[in-house]
């Protein structure tokens, strides 16, 4: 109501409506369904909406508009929130693993919960990318950097697949379990536990890490072939997923 022309009541309510519902304000406040500028001009009594295009002729005009709604609604700039949401994400994906759609949403769901404002998908998602990494670079640390050369030797060994007639890697063999209710098969079970003991299965301390981390790696190792596993790179990565895999199979042994 304190607005002077027509079309400066309608861009501010545009202004309103947009930030309520987005949570950001649209560099073009007119770039909004024709419907929605119609339901405006009707609720504010205003009988010519096509009027509202003036309402960018100025660029001063929407960004003081944009300031007093941001005051009024008590809402927050993303660069007053920023630091803090980084360290979210951060905890979040060292936690959860979860993929970045999952995480994105969170995070847009952290802001509106906080009343600030959304900053550009792509800054989003850059925030997102770097937290997820560094949430990866400290998983591979806290599962590869225990490890002596001889236990990352042997551990990376498994994936090897001998020459002759039963090319199969050692991996392989230790995953199968066994499937006898017999005493032959007690033994062949103690047997495939002491392998696995004997490879760190019961010492690997997986504690630092959330279990949840753990597990996801882990049924990675179950799953996949050894050529496969054999070429993923970096080697810390290829290390942490054998580190898992051997405790978890430790696990399901005992």
């Amino acid at each position: 109501a304190g607005r002077r022309r027509d079309y400066n009541r309608l861009g501010f309510a545009l202004q309103v409506v947009t930030v309520r519902r987005l949570g950001m304000f649209l560099a073009d406040p007119l770039d909004v369904p024709a419907e929605l500028i119609d339901y405006l001009a009707e609720q504010l009594g205003i009988e010519d909406s096509s009027c509202v295009k003036q309402y960018t002729e100025r660029d001063k005009t929407k960004l003081e508009h944009a300031w007093e709604i941001q005051r009024e609604y008590g809402l927050s700039s993303y660069s007053e929130v920023e630091a803090e949401l980084a360290v979210w994400v951060a905890d979040q994906a060292w936690v959860s693993g979860d993929g970045p759609k999952a995480m994105f949403a969170g995070a847009v769901d952290w802001l509106r919960k906080r009343q600030a404002l959304l900053p550009g998908p792509r800054t989003l998602e850059r925030l997102v990318t770097d937290g997820r990494q560094a949430a990866d670079q400290r998983l591979w640390s806290a599962l590869t950097d225990p490890l002596t050369t001889q236990s990352a030797s042997a551990l990376l060994a498994l994936l090897d697949v001998p020459e002759g007639k039963r090319r199969v890697s050692e991996l392989e063999r230790l995953r199968r379990g066994v499937f006898r209710a017999s005493s032959k098969g007690m033994v062949t079970a103690l047997d495939r536990l002491a392998d696995l003991i004997a490879l760190g299965g019961h010492s690997l301390d997986v504690s630092m890490v959330p279990q949840r981390r753990v597990i996801v790696l882990a049924t990675y190792g179950l799953s996949s072939k050894a050529p496969a596993l054999r070429r993923l790179e970096p080697r810390r990565n290829r290390l942490a997923v054998m580190v898992a895999t051997v405790k978890v199979l430790s696990g399901r042994a005992t």
